[in-house]
């Protein structure tokens, strides 16, 4: 029996090492994606994968593939609206889709190519941000209700269904089309700005607009499977250094950053590789689709090998 249980530890120690994001190879030595093919090639070292829909694709082809792509129980899609709309994100899981901060990206033809739209939410007034026009349009489009804080909820009353616009401030929580809504303040230069917590029935993430680290967000650890974290860009509350706090406070097991640049970003991607080196970073491209799984490659593994070393156990007893 002791053999049969050190051939199983070893076959998965083994596993192991072929796939945790900490220990599997990369070509420059962080445990992060920064060449576009590196998922492609190497599909079992991270939760995290992307959907290319091609560079010169338009955000109204975009939002067709978007909702097009199946979403597993567990599973969620992210499309970064780009820096148009720096912190602008769509997420949709196999029930739900959401729409955060997308400014005044989504107008025209691409708000009718929007299909399912459960919960629009709203972090701060800021143009990079919000637009009220965009938001009555997509509304009037989808009939979606619209979470905004204080100032932006201010802007839009008297133009939206008042059953349809839900004013949000920090330490609030709501249920709203059925997802979990948190709001926590957001530490930037605004008229009560906030960060999100969405909790779906199979899933949880964060988004956290451009704000800079709220102490507050370590009463939230584990809350969130994945964290959408500000590196700076125009913001002058966001930095690398500042998102890596967040993410140490969450303690989120995917992190994809936004409402920065590429210099940004990829120190972000460094300080995670040296400081939390379990933590699956991808760095989107615009307007193309991330799918996000919470059942990463570790808790596959962990499953197979006690699996393993149950049936070993359990024969080596019958063999006594």
């Amino acid at each position: 029996m002791r053999g049969g249980i050190l051939l199983a530890s070893t076959l998965a120690l083994t596993l192991l090492a072929l796939t945790h994001p900490a220990w599997a190879w990369s070509n420059d030595g962080y445990g992060y994606s920064s060449r576009p093919d590196y998922e492609t090639r190497y599909p079992d070292a991270f939760s995290v994968y992307v959907q290319d829909i091609g560079t010169q694709a338009s955000l109204p082809d975009a939002l067709d593939v978007f909702y097009a792509h199946p979403v597993n129980p567990r599973e969620v899609v992210v499309m970064w609206l780009g820096a148009d709309a720096p912190s602008g994100m769509l997420l949709k899981n196999h029930e739900k889709v959401a729409l955060i901060d997308h400014a005044n990206k989504i107008t025209g033809d691409a708000v009718q190519r929007l299909q399912q739209l459960d919960i629009l939410l709203i972090t701060h007034e800021h143009f990079d941000h919000f637009s009220s026009s965009a938001v009555i349009a997509i509304q009037s489009k989808t009939g979606v209700i619209v979470v905004v804080n204080p100032s932006s909820f201010d802007a839009l009353s008297g133009s939206l269904p008042p059953d349809k616009l839900v004013r949000m401030t920090s330490g609030d929580t709501q249920v709203l089309s059925g997802i979990g809504v948190t709001a926590i303040a957001s530490i930037h230069p605004a008229d009560q700005p906030l960060t999100y917590i969405l909790t779906f029935s199979d899933f949880s993430a964060f988004h956290g607009s451009d704000s800079g680290f709220n102490p507050a967000l370590s009463g939230y650890k584990g809350k969130a499977k994945l964290a959408m974290v500000p590196t700076g860009g125009a913001s002058p509350s966001a930095s690398p250094e500042q998102a890596l706090q967040m993410v140490k406070a969450l303690d989120p097991s995917d992190v994809i950053p936004m409402h920065g640049s590429t210099d940004s970003n990829d120190r972000l991607g460094a300080l995670l590789a040296q400081q939390m080196p379990n933590v699956h970073y991808v760095v989107p491209q615009p307007i193309s689709s991330v799918v996000v799984d919470e059942m990463s490659g570790i808790g596959f593994v962990t499953i197979l090998a006690s699996v393993t070393i149950f049936f070993l156990v359990a024969r080596a007893r019958r063999q006594e």
